[in-house]
């Protein structure tokens, strides 16, 4: 990933547009991307889908023989329904076969197998969480969209974030987050994050989003004001939503949350 914020002094007004052009010396590889009049920002992606990043491109003779493996493994599924290892061998050859075609069929086996080894649960939801995070980089891609919905998942944890340093609008709500990654500080252009109806505690480790000006994190379980203390560093932040947490059954919570985020305009306990 390669950033560059421009001086207002470096644009023509005058011009419909500018094009910007990176060179690397090594390989001589080169990107383009153009910034046109009234945008404030542009940029060049590699395809998520032509580089094969989450899987490998399969021959026709490959399929065919993950296709037969596929139906074997079912068989002997039915015929052993709690074979744990059964189970994660057809999650893995869906996944290899076609991650968006069989997405709703491998959830169906995602729970049969956490309901057979309840002792890997929590390695099964993270399993499970990047999975359905890529399939939702895949669609997003197939739909040129800035805006991601990543709510009612079951998340247990976010990955492939690299992925989505364009997005403006997360939604995140309604999911099993205990607390924010470090890897959000890539996501230099959101503009607003909702992450409703989780199990947040406290927003440490948050890194400052540059471009953030309205965060949602609505009925959690936030106790103290201090737990958002990092926010104090957001330079963006205007509106914050702390409905349905401990802390707002606090006396002066308010007042102690103004003097806490002076900048944040609009905070609702």
């Amino acid at each position: 990933m390669w950033l560059c914020d421009l001086p207002t002094s470096a644009l023509n007004d005058h011009w419909p547009q500018h094009t910007f052009r990176v060179l690397w010396d090594e390989g001589h590889v080169q990107k383009e991307c153009v910034l046109f009049k009234g945008h404030k920002d542009c940029w060049n992606q590699d395809s998520v889908t032509e580089e094969q990043v989450f899987r490998c491109e399969l021959s026709f003779e490959k399929s065919t023989v993950l296709q037969s493996e596929l139906e074997s493994c079912k068989e002997l599924q039915a015929l052993e329904p709690e074979n744990k290892w059964c189970l994660l061998t057809i999650i893995l050859l869906m996944r290899a076969l076609d991650p968006l075609v069989y997405e709703q069929e491998t959830l169906r086996y995602f729970a049969a197998l956490k309901a057979a080894d309840p002792m890997r649960c929590s390695y099964l939801n993270d399993l499970r969480s990047k999975f359905l995070i890529e399939n939702s980089v895949l669609k997003m891609e197939y739909a040129d969209s800035r805006v991601v919905d990543l709510s009612q998942k079951g998340l247990t944890s976010l990955c492939h974030l690299e992925h989505l340093l364009l997005v403006t609008h997360l939604n995140l709500s309604d999911n099993l987050l205990l607390a924010f990654p470090t890897t959000l500080a890539m996501m230099r252009c959101l503009e607003v994050m909702e992450a409703d109806d989780n199990q947040i505690e406290s927003l440490e480790g948050l890194p400052p989003l540059p471009s953030l000006e309205e965060l949602s994190l609505r009925n959690n379980r936030i106790q103290q004001a201090s737990a958002l203390r990092t926010l104090a560093v957001f330079p963006a932040l205007v509106q914050l939503n702390l409905q349905g947490n401990p802390l707002c059954q606090t006396p002066g919570i308010q007042s102690e949350l103004a003097t806490l985020l002076p900048n944040v305009t609009t905070i609702l306990t």
